[in-house]
């Protein structure tokens, strides 16, 4: 691997954009990324899309965000389409499930 490949992988998920997020109303787990200074699409109307919260370089990003996958959703379409996986939830503990011997 060459130095110029490392310094693309180490850069991968580096954030270099601020995004405004937009959530689906219908499906509220799917998110569209819009970088600041570009124009909010048409397909995001106030009957199926709500404002969520901008996004920048410190925040936390939403788990699903992928930065590299944004920067390349925004270079074709102009902005990026994803889907925000729930943080997991705790697992019901073992004694709730007791097996009774006959």
């Amino acid at each position: 691997m060459t130095a110029a490949h490392q310094s693309d992988l180490d850069r991968s998920d580096t954030c270099d954009c601020a995004y405004n997020l937009f959530r689906s109303k219908g499906l509220p787990e799917i998110l569209c990324a819009v970088p600041e200074d570009r124009p909010v699409p048409g397909f995001i109307d106030a009957t199926q899309w709500e404002f969520h919260r901008p996004l920048r370089c410190p925040d936390h990003r939403p788990l699903g965000f992928l930065e590299s996958a944004a920067r390349t959703g925004v270079r074709l379409n102009g902005f990026y389409l994803f889907y925000a996986v729930a943080a997991p939830t705790a697992v019901q503990p073992a004694s709730e499930f007791v097996m009774r011997r006959a």
